[in-house]
């Protein structure tokens, strides 16, 4: 269980995005498993029967070497391309790029790796990677298709240069790519409180779950929010940035401590007074006992799954209510933003459809560059997509009564009928893979079930508090990655000491704060902030 929520977590929590679906796959085997609609005269150019080395992450504790695995042997049949694929365990993924990218033994491309965006830029402008923009201009129609329908995604993967080196993860849903807060509607109806709207309601609510037995067994077990150590501050923390007027920029933003203030400068947030508004909040809840109290001091996945299932969870974050488990996720409702002290409600965990930018790099070693981008091309493709999640009809999964449904080994597996499909295809975990997650439609047809129901919430909410741009992570120049990367290391770090410190009262963030604000700006908080701006300023250009 350990394994799989660390398998979660970096899928950038697209993993309660959970399984997809197709309508029949037609195969295409004759057309080498890709498209060439509208490439016709490329076409005879491009080789089969050609072998590339492909260097990716592995998750072979819990589904087949990539060698082994059904999609990628089934694609080598339909694609005339085999691959030879290098996987890195996940603890030693770091390391061993580092290794690869001091060496002269590239791979013919890196899958799913996970390089920055000034190692993109770096090693693309030192001719490592190869600039991508002819070859899918000539060999990849579904890419190109798709940077002509979203130029906000061809745009995240542009670097300063001007030119692509690297594929993204794509995913358009707001339903899928957003987190809101869950919150125990049994409970709520045990206390006679409805949804929360505000942030003060969030609290009433949340003093009630304790103070009132909302589970009913007699004693005073009931925790109010409560996740997995560590994760307040990605979770709760950045979902109170649009309550506090700091999340108009979506995730990245916050991700990246910025947000645009109402004259429409970017600033910082970390050092923003507003910021040391959530902080008190938050204190407010830890002191009062509605924060799990060991909230910083650790919990484990498998023993918050636990005490869900005895009803002590009052609320938590993420993208779907299934993440506490199947058997008490219909005891949630969603709440996609809380509105703050001065009317902000924004739904600011909402993720740019290119939700990762370093899927796919090919590198200088490659010798069929052409071929590769055909290679990957067919998975930001429908058929593609729908391959890399369910397969082929037939064999992974059948059609009844107009929805696919997994054969039987998938739907009856063990682990459950995700883990199922992980045992046959890649696709099934988000994970920042090289492709486009099909539609929501598709998606939840293999579960039988409708986008409202699986994250329930109310979905209209989702374009109502969506902020008005939701920004990419900004493209630094390899100059400003050098400046940024040692600024942000100490910021961080002092950052995640201070939370610490100031919501569980260990220090007195009125007396210390102008300190705080002090110290982050020893530590370069103003350089940060220009660098931030003058990306910014590229960004609105680029558009």
């Amino acid at each position: 269980m350990r394994k799989m929520f660390t398998l979660l977590v970096t899928s950038a929590f697209t993993a309660s995005v959970l399984l997809t679906s197709c309508s029949s796959n037609n195969g295409d085997g004759g057309n080498n498993g890709t498209s060439t609609t509208g490439n016709e005269g490329t076409a005879s150019e491009l080789k089969t029967g050609i072998t590339l080395k492909l260097t990716r992450p592995g998750f072979n504790d819990v589904h087949p070497a990539s060698k082994d695995l059904w999609m990628w042997k089934k694609y080598e049949e339909m694609s005339g391309v085999k691959v030879n694929w290098e996987e890195i365990p996940g603890a030693s993924v770091t390391e061993r790029k580092n290794i690869i990218m001091a060496s002269s033994d590239l791979p013919d491309a890196f899958y799913q790796l996970g390089f920055s965006q000034g190692e993109i830029a770096k090693y693309g402008q030192q001719g490592i990677f190869v600039p991508l923009d002819d070859l899918i201009d000539k060999y990849a129609p579904n890419i190109k298709q798709l940077f002509e329908e979203h130029p906000e995604i061809k745009q995240a993967v542009t670097a300063p240069d001007g030119k692509v080196y690297s594929l993204p993860y794509v995913d358009t849903s707001k339903a899928f790519a957003s987190l809101r807060i869950y919150i125990n509607k049994n409970w709520l109806n045990k206390v006679g409180l409805e949804q929360p709207q505000t942030i003060d309601e969030f609290y009433t609510a949340l003093k009630a779950f304790k103070e009132q037995d909302a589970n009913g067994n007699g004693k005073a077990d009931e925790t109010g929010w409560y996740m997995p150590a560590g994760s307040l501050s990605w979770t709760l923390e950045r979902q109170l940035l649009g309550s506090f007027g700091m999340g108009n920029g979506g995730l990245k933003a916050a991700e990246s401590w910025i947000y645009l203030d109402d004259q429409g400068e970017v600033q910082t947030v970390f050092n923003d007074p507003k910021y040391k508004e959530v902080w008190l909040y938050l204190k407010k809840l830890y002191t009062e006992g509605l924060l799990h109290p060991q909230t910083f001091t650790g919990v484990e996945y498998a023993q918050w799954v636990a005490d869900g299932a005895k009803d002590l969870v009052g609320a938590y974050s993420w993208v779907g209510p299934n993440y506490l488990g199947d058997k008490v996720q219909d005891n949630f409702v969603g709440i996609n933003a809380l509105e703050g002290p001065n009317g902000d409600r924004i739904m600011n965990w909402l993720d740019n459809p290119a939700r990762g930018i370093s899927s796919f790099e090919i590198t200088k070693a490659n010798k069929y560059p052409a071929e590769t981008i055909r290679w990957i091309d067919y998975f930001y493709g429908e058929e593609g997509s729908k391959f890399g999640t369910l397969g082929l009809e037939g064999e992974t999964f059948n059609m009844v009564d107009g929805k696919p449904q997994y054969i039987d080994a998938i739907k009856n597996y063990e682990g459950g009928m995700q883990l199922g499909a992980f045992q046959y295809v890649d696709n099934v975990y988000g994970g920042y893979y090289p492709y486009v997650e099909p539609s929501e439609e598709l998606r939840m047809g293999v579960k039988g079930t409708t986008v409202a129901e699986e994250i329930n919430t109310d979905i209209s909410e989702l374009d109502k508090f969506a902020p008005a741009e939701i920004w990419p992570n900004f493209a630094p120049t390899e100059e400003e990655s050098m400046e940024i990367d040692p600024i942000m290391t100490d910021i961080g770090k002092y950052i995640d000491e201070m939370r610490v410190k100031f919501i569980t009262g260990k220090a007195d963030i009125e007396a210390e704060w102008d300190n705080y604000v002090k110290t982050l700006d020893k530590m370069g908080a103003k350089r940060y902030l220009d660098i931030k701006r003058a990306q910014y300023d590229r960004f609105k250009g680029g558009k």
